[in-house]
């Protein structure tokens, strides 16, 4: 009798035991699981398992405008600012694109959210009314004002590359043709087609560099 509960005794030991071990490698469970995550990737480092996010010319337009802005913020106080179409670097710079003009209205959005007050030349003093619509905007000169009181204007220019579009910008006082700031980037030969798809001679032409 004696031995048997000896015997007993022992298997609830073993039990308890087996049971703070089990309970052991429970808990440990999650905090493993915690160090082993991995860190936080980039969406161009993820794999292709998941669907990666839409890049448009507004990311890049945004990334010249909080460069500009870091580099210099004298246009926030101080003065209206204007948005130019940047031009071909090896063109006349008279000559705008489907490009430039998605650019420049992208770089008035950007330069307006961050609290820059931006003046758009292009209003005219009337709605005109016509058979297809009714509008403010235009680009014939005739109608425009003569004076504005812009003091700062953002231009610059395109380099095609051979994997996409190099883009220059600078920040501009008009009257002593002083560079504010100055930034730069690049946007991919995808994200340029996407804009440039859909028109004729507006081709990305690719060069060697």
């Amino acid at each position: 009798m004696k031995y048997a509960l000896t015997l007993l005794g022992s298997t609830i030991l073993l039990a308890s035991c087996a049971s703070q071990q089990n309970r052991q490698v429970v808990s440990a469970q999650p905090q493993a699981d915690r160090l082993a995550a991995p860190a936080y990737q980039l969406p161009s480092q993820q794999l292709n398992t998941e669907k990666q996010p839409m890049l448009t010319i507004n990311e890049y337009s945004r990334a010249l405008v909080h460069e500009l802005m870091s580099n210099h913020r004298a246009a926030e106080e101080t003065g209206m600012v204007g948005v130019t179409d940047f031009s071909y670097v090896d063109s006349s710079l008279d000559k705008g694109s489907v490009l430039s003009n998605h650019l420049s209205e992208a770089i008035m959005y950007d330069l307006h959210k961050f609290g820059v007050a931006v003046l758009d030349y292009k209003v005219t003093d009337y709605i005109r009314v016509t058979p297809s619509g009714d509008f403010a905007l235009s680009r014939d000169f005739n109608e425009l004002s003569a004076e504005l009181p812009i003091r700062f204007v953002v231009t610059g220019t395109m380099t095609a590359h051979k994997s996409g579009v190099l883009l220059n910008a600078r920040l501009i006082r008009i009257d002593t043709k002083q560079v504010i700031s100055a930034a730069r980037t690049f946007v991919p030969e995808s994200v340029v087609n996407a804009v440039i798809s859909n028109t004729g001679n507006d081709k990305l032409q690719l060069k060697q560099g």
